[in-house]
């Protein structure tokens, strides 16, 4: 997997069974902290739970967090692809199909749909229970390794 990602599993609450994803000083870390879990190297799903930083105004989780997530997920439905090389996110369409409140436990599951040699089409669905949340698809961009003067 990635190295946001570790293996300390998580006993009890709405993620038990699942993992904790590592510490980090990313954007992710600041919106998280972020739950995963890998039935095979295939299927993965990513959440978190609904806490007072992640809602806006109106009372229910801010949008753009819910879509911090599923950007999220696009790259990790994809890992197992990736070899080791790095994405970008090219597009991202989604559709609010009802609202998150706070204490839920959402995630997003989903998968890769389609995967060429320069891009990866992925689509997934945030959910708490059985609601659907969000869906959303997205395009990545392969990418090899950042060089000095790159933009």
């Amino acid at each position: 997997m990635s190295a946001f990602m570790n293996r300390e599993l998580i006993t009890d609450g709405p993620f038990k069974g699942w993992y904790e994803a590592g510490p980090t000083s990313t954007f992710n870390g600041l919106v998280g902290p972020y739950c995963y879990q890998m039935e095979n190297n295939q299927a993965v799903k990513l959440g978190f739970i609904a806490k007072d930083h992640h809602m806006n105004g109106g009372g229910s989780v801010h949008g753009g967090c819910l879509l911090t997530l599923a950007d999220t997920s696009l790259f990790i439905f994809a890992l197992p692809l990736l070899k080791g090389a790095g994405v970008v996110t090219l597009q991202l369409d989604s559709q609010f199909v009802s609202r998150g409140r706070l204490g839920d436990a959402i995630y997003a599951e989903g998968g890769v749909v389609r995967a060429g040699a320069s891009v990866i089409f992925v689509r997934g669905e945030l959910k708490s229970e059985d609601r659907i949340i969000l869906t959303y698809s997205g395009i990545l961009k392969r990418t090899s390794p950042a060089k000095d003067g790159d933009a």
